[in-house]
């Protein structure tokens, strides 16, 4: 039987009078790639912090492979394998890319683990080892934000949240990146929550989309329902001009 991951529950956030998060309540099973759509101002990114243990919620649980986390502190969670990376790629800028993923694996290395493997490992895995003595600096957007990813994944990560790391890539760019992803998933087990607005993209790698809306769940289902579905066509598809296939 697949175990659940995640198990988002009742959650809701305020701030103020303003409802960012409304009782969303969803879950994504171990192994699954699931992908977060939603208009701009949706709760996407609010919930990512909930997720992430940035931000506490205002009433619900957030429960991971089974634990209850609601108030466990972000980095206990980092430690646990609850990953993640942000809109904007953030490297410690006077670090090689080697030293960038070297100290996060040496944070949430299992024990018996080679920190040297490891980090040999991430850098292959995304194809950075030509480029493990440079600075983030000296890369393109495409190479940050590989490294970015690789570091999040580096010791012991099993799920794996991404937030419109696909954001600001070419069209190549951005299949070369997917194509990791889903590899990544496949040889690591890794489960991957993933938050993006190139559409056409997530379709081809995603199990689910789960689309928010007004602060609250419109939609849950596969890509190709999700194009169809005549809620997720007005509030967000429409709205957006884009499309699932």
């Amino acid at each position: 039987m697949t175990s659940l991951a995640l198990e988002v529950v009742g959650v809701g956030r305020r701030f103020g009078g303003l409802v960012a998060l409304r009782d969303v309540t969803f879950s994504v099973a171990e192994g699954e790639i699931v992908g977060l759509i939603g208009p701009n101002g949706a709760g996407k990114s609010t919930l990512f912090e909930i997720i992430s243990g940035n931000m506490p919620p205002s009433h619900g649980a957030i429960r991971y492979f089974g634990a209850d986390v609601t108030g466990k502190a972000a980095y206990l969670r980092r430690r646990d394998g609850l990953c993640r990376t942000f809109q904007k790629v953030r490297l410690f800028e006077t670090m090689t890319v080697e030293q960038n993923v070297r100290v996060a694996a040496s944070q949430c290395l299992p024990s018996g683990r080679s920190l040297a493997s490891e980090v040999d490992d991430m850098l292959q895995q995304f194809h950075l080892g030509d480029l493990r003595h440079r600075k983030p600096s000296e890369l393109t957007l495409a190479d940050r934000k590989r490294v970015e990813i690789a570091r999040a994944v580096a010791g012991a990560c099993r799920l794996l949240m991404l937030d419109e790391s696909l954001s600001g890539l070419t069209h190549d760019e951005a299949h070369r990146l997917v194509s990791e992803i889903i590899l990544l998933n496949k040889s690591r087990g890794i489960t991957v929550v993933i938050v993006e607005h190139v559409l056409s993209v997530l379709a081809a790698m995603v199990q689910r989309l789960v689309v928010l809306h007004n602060a609250t769940i419109v939609a849950m289902g596969t890509p190709t329902e999700i194009a169809n579905n005549p809620l997720v066509i007005e509030a967000y598809l429409g709205s957006q001009g884009g499309a699932l296939t």
